[in-house]
């Protein structure tokens, strides 16, 4: 479908980053708001694996091949953050409003990852280029 439509591997690893950036960028500039008592080992944990998340998927996306360990560990970090977040939500470090803004951003980094991950498993096609 994505030939269909003339997307290559690169405009999909170019939106899996940038819909992850955004997420990641939001996300530490909200840990800010807990960093303070209770909250600052949380926002610490969050702001880490917002980068780790951030830098792995830099390294999956930046060459022609896109490695799917690291996609799935980038996704993996999406999850762990998820899991802060609730923490974060259920402790009242957080809003309900700001969680679910955060939330949604998350969902639609993690649609983007998906969609690179189920590109690399369809027979026939690499992550990074399509193959004839």
């Amino acid at each position: 479908m994505d030939a269909l439509r003339g997307e290559s591997g690169a405009d999909r690893r170019l939106r899996a980053f940038r819909a992850t950036d955004a997420f990641a960028l939001e996300v530490i500039v909200a840990s800010r708001a807990l960093d303070r008592g209770e909250g600052a080992g949380l926002a610490r944990d969050i702001r880490t694996v917002a980068a780790r998340c951030g830098g792995a998927l830099v390294a999956a996306t930046a060459g022609p091949s896109t490695s799917r360990e690291t996609l799935e560990g980038a996704r993996a970090g999406l999850f762990e953050i998820r899991y802060y977040l609730y923490l974060a939500r259920r402790l009242g470090f957080l809003d309900l409003r700001r969680y679910r803004d955060l939330a949604a951003r998350q969902d639609a980094a993690l649609r983007e990852l998906d969609g690179l991950l189920d590109g690399a498993a369809r027979p026939g096609i690499d992550i990074g280029q399509e193959r004839a």
